[in-house]
């Protein structure tokens, strides 16, 4: 797979899906942002909402990313990552994941969080939103 300069443009939306599973194309963009020649910027891959993905796949972060350096295309990712599952076998975890919201985040990462969103976020706003949100100032600039 060719490098992404996150810098420039951010990843995929966490909502995006591919065979059915959210968060996985944007995943994928920051695993390549971490290849040579890619920069990765704030972004960060294994914590979080990938780390929750990871977990759920019981799939290591250090083994993703050297699949997806090793992948034609996203669908040669997929088809390891997701392996026989269908998309109705991703339901319970996109709407899991959906629903992540900010009183959600662990308190082992809550304080760089708030470092890194600010401390007046509201306990029920969806972190997709909130990722989004961000995205939207990457692209403004």
């Amino acid at each position: 797979m060719t490098p992404l300069d996150l810098t420039v443009a951010p990843p995929r939306s966490p909502r995006e899906t591919l065979q059915g599973l959210c968060m996985l194309p944007r995943m994928i963009d920051i695993a390549r942002a971490k290849l040579p020649g890619g920069n990765v910027g704030d972004y960060q891959i294994g914590l979080g909402m990938s780390g929750i993905v990871f977990g759920k796949l019981k799939l290591e972060c250090a083994a993703f990313e050297a699949l997806v350096a090793n992948a034609a295309d996203d669908t040669a990712v997929a088809a390891q990552v997701c392996g026989d599952r269908s998309p109705a076998d991703f339901a319970r975890l996109n709407a899991f994941l959906a629903n992540v919201a900010v009183k959600d985040v662990p308190p082992e990462l809550a304080a760089s969080f708030l470092d890194y969103y600010g401390s007046g976020l509201e306990p029920e706003q969806k972190i997709f939103d909130l990722l989004e949100s961000d995205d939207a100032k990457l692209r403004e600039r």
